[in-house]
């Protein structure tokens, strides 16, 4: 919890000054450009001897090259079937029923399994929740780490196993020449998620999905793994796809972040502004339920009332609207859909005048905008207009009137 406190209200700050150079470089230039991953309108369902579960409900999204996309919401939410989604490795009895997944302009859904096992761990590849449950119990490391070497590299047996040394030399696991005869019970839970990324990384892709990478993992250990990925990702430029349900990992990672909720994206934007500017309800009930230690009072925590609902039997309006404390009367009828709010963008700042025992107060000016860009654009799934904070609600029209 000190980890996730920290990370949200001081790493923001650094990912501002980041984005800021890295959208004037020809790096920012790119994520303006063809994304690498393109999902839309994806829709994954379970079926059930009680009805169908509509795990992912028309879920649309891109990631760009060498960028970092933030997933969060909780368990439920639809975040590890979108995932597994993308790489075609949803078991029965669930099913993507519809929606396209272009990965550098090619439908994955509709390509042959053989050519989709060329993929796999190639050019997208996946870092599992649990590596005890991942890692095959009765093969070495070594052996584990070889196969995709020898399979998508063509790498023979001694090439594999010297290039294996150097994946866990890189993930910073010590003695790695005899390490690669282990078995995996062999090794603590962090280094386990180690070789877990080496995995990943074994054969240089494009994309890395990292589902949950620091579950059930200590704090000081979580740390050590997420500083390896950025480390890696900074080395490598491969784009990652980081799934997660604590928003202090995503707040020091993530270039943007995207909330789901029962299946569906209910807000989208850039990590510096939605932590500035969450207009979600959901979003603000997941901000308000985490302790601040930039403020001297210490106030009661707001936890979200009630639980996620029952995706065998949803809501006919916004999933969220038995929890949502600004839902308005459209809330229980019509789903929303995605629409964008405007930005905050800082235009300057100034000091107040100072007394002899007062050296004065920053102020900062700020103004909202519509983005120029899809990039910058903030996205809600919400039929009121509200602010983190405001006790007013609005319904969209209402604004629009005003």
């Amino acid at each position: 919890m000190l980890t996730q406190s920290i990370s949200i209200f001081t790493s923001v700050a650094r990912r501002l000054i980041t984005l800021n150079f890295k959208f004037n470089t020809q790096e920012g230039k790119d994520h303006l450009m063809a994304p690498l991953l393109e999902v839309k309108n994806l829709k994954t369902q379970f079926k059930s001897k009680d009805g169908i579960v509509k795990a992912v409900d028309d879920v649309s999204f891109v990631i760009n090259k060498g960028e970092t996309l933030g997933v969060v919401g909780e368990s439920g939410s639809g975040k590890s079937v979108t995932a597994l989604s993308v790489l075609r490795l949803v078991q029965s009895p669930g099913k993507v029923i519809g929606g396209e997944i272009l990965f550098e302009g090619r439908d994955l859904l509709k390509l042959p399994d053989k050519e989709m096992r060329k993929i796999r761990g190639k050019d997208i590849a996946m870092i599992f929740q649990d590596p005890m449950t991942s890692l095959n119990p009765v093969l070495t490391i070594g052996r584990q780490l070889a196969e995709p070497l020898m399979t998508h590299l063509g790498l023979s047996e001694e090439q594999a196993r010297k290039e294996s040394i150097d994946l866990l030399k890189m993930v910073g696991i010590p003695n790695a020449p005899e390490r690669i005869r282990s078995y995996p019970h062999h090794f603590s839970g962090g280094m386990r998620q180690r070789v877990m990324i080496a995995m990943g990384l074994a054969c240089r892709p494009k994309l890395i999905i990292a589902d949950e990478p620091t579950t059930a993992l200590d704090v000081t250990i979580q740390a050590q793994i997420l500083e390896l990925l950025q480390q890696l990702q900074k080395e490598t430029g491969t784009a990652v796809m980081l799934i997660t349900h604590a928003l202090g990992v995503v707040a020091g990672m993530a270039d943007r972040i995207q909330v789901m909720y029962a299946g569906h994206i209910v807000e989208t934007a850039t990590s510096e502004e939605l932590f500035a500017n969450p207009r979600m309800p959901y979003t603000m009930g997941l901000l308000k339920s985490i302790p601040r230690l930039d403020e001297t009072r210490k106030d009661v925590l707001h936890p979200i009332q009630g639980s996620p609902p029952d995706l065998l039997n949803l809501p006919p309006g916004c999933p969220f609207v038995s929890r949502c404390e600004y839902a308005v009367p459209a809330s229980e009828t019509v789903v929303p859909q995605l629409r964008p709010v405007p930005i905050r963008v800082r235009r300057g700042a100034y000091t107040t005048s100072g007394t002899a025992t007062d050296s004065g107060t920053e102020q900062v000016l700020e103004e909202e905008v519509m983005p120029e860009n899809d990039y910058d654009k903030h996205l809600i799934a919400c039929h009121a207009e509200v602010r983190m904070g405001d006790p007013a609600t609005r319904t969209v029209d209402e604004v629009v009137a005003s």
